[in-house]
């Protein structure tokens, strides 16, 4: 399943047929979800609900207020420049410290080198406070 964004911010779902020789490979109660072309690659498991938001995508295992779990992704191109010194792991740390939630727990982040990319996310743990 493939996702993309018109420049007023609809989603419009997209179903894809890959390729035989693909490699993309998921356990049976899972999908896979795709963003830029691959750039982005996850298993989401089957069921889950999926709510796309202005500037990301959003996974839910149950519809809301019963919902225990959420997976949100957001994907953005840099424009083209080195960014090789940019400080990716500060940054992150930093937004996750000023996170207005009600945050009871924040994990360390975690980096990733795949060739020329640099990956990092931080898991949190809050309190929804939505009713």
């Amino acid at each position: 399943m493939a996702k993309r964004k018109k420049s007023n911010f609809q989603w419009i779902k997209e179903t894809l047929e890959l390729k035989p020789d693909h490699h993309w490979e998921s356990p049976p109660e899972y999908n896979i979800f795709v963003a830029g072309r691959g750039a982005v690659r996850f298993n989401v498991p089957r069921g889950w609900i999926s709510e796309p938001q202005e500037k990301s995508f959003k996974f839910i295992d149950k519809k809301p207020p019963d919902d225990d779990c959420c997976l949100e992704v957001s994907y953005n191109h840099l424009p083209p420049n080195d960014w090789t010194l940019f400080p990716l792991k500060s940054t992150l740390k930093k937004i996750m410290e000023n996170d207005s939630r009600d945050v009871i727990e924040r994990g360390e982040v975690i980096t990733v080198k795949r060739q020329t990319a640099r990956i990092m996310w931080c898991e949190i743990k809050f309190m929804d406070t939505q009713a």
